[in-house]
């Protein structure tokens, strides 16, 4: 491993010539924090932090660089005389690595997979083959409310499974290549009637849940 130099005079050479594991045996190995080595390692723990969250879906990059803030916050030689400017500083980029890591973990396309009615929004968008689905029409025949439906297109765009765009007062749904490729392997879902002929259903919950049996009766 090449030893990178926080005392360099031109810190954004570094930038993409050195690797977090570097910074942070430069940092262990330092005696005493001075202006020029603080602002050598925080420029590169700003911006490399920064790429990490801004890549689609870095996870081992976000991963590397919390090891890297947690070293150099509790594992350095040198700790006691890092301003608190900088802890801070770094702890912010450290919950922010955070935040970026758990967004990635809930956009998981086959956590979403599980969910309710994911199923069947992939299934009513695969049967229009390669043509736009207005949300609307998804809502009306999902049966399910309008929030409901704009979280879970929300979390099916994170993950790459839905793209949506604006049109007029309507936004419309379209499967990404990747999403076509879950919805024709996931299980195929009944989707609920809605309407005259979600009444008329011979499902025996949705008969007991209406008490027909009682208005048939009366």
């Amino acid at each position: 491993m090449s030893t990178l130099d926080l005392h360099a005079s031109d810190p954004i050479l570094f930038v993409d010539r050195s690797t977090p594991p570097e910074l942070f045996e430069a940092i262990r190995t330092l005696e005493k924090w001075d202006e020029q080595a603080l602002d050598m390692a925080n420029l590169l723990i700003t911006v490399w932090s920064m790429d990490a969250i801004a890549r689609l879906n870095d996870r081992e990059g976000i991963s590397e660089m919390q090891r890297l803030i947690h070293r150099a916050l509790n594992g350095a030689n040198s700790p006691a005389s890092l301003p608190e400017e900088f802890i801070y500083r770094w702890q912010e980029a450290s919950d922010m690595l955070e935040a970026r890591r758990l967004n990635l973990a809930h956009a998981d396309p086959e956590t979403q997979l599980k969910r309710r009615h994911v199923p069947e929004i992939l299934q009513l968008l695969l049967e229009t083959g390669n043509r736009e689905l207005p949300q609307l029409d998804l809502i009306k025949k999902l049966g399910v409310s309008a929030g409901r439906v704009t979280q879970l297109i929300g979390n099916l765009e994170t993950c790459g499974l839905v793209t949506k765009r604006k049109h007029g007062r309507d936004i419309l749904l379209q499967l990404t290549d990747i999403g076509r490729k879950h919805a024709a392997s996931a299980p195929k879902m009944a989707v609920p009637a809605t309407g005259f002929r979600g009444l008329l259903s011979t499902d025996i919950t949705i008969q007991s849940h209406l008490k027909i049996g009682k208005l048939i009766a009366a």
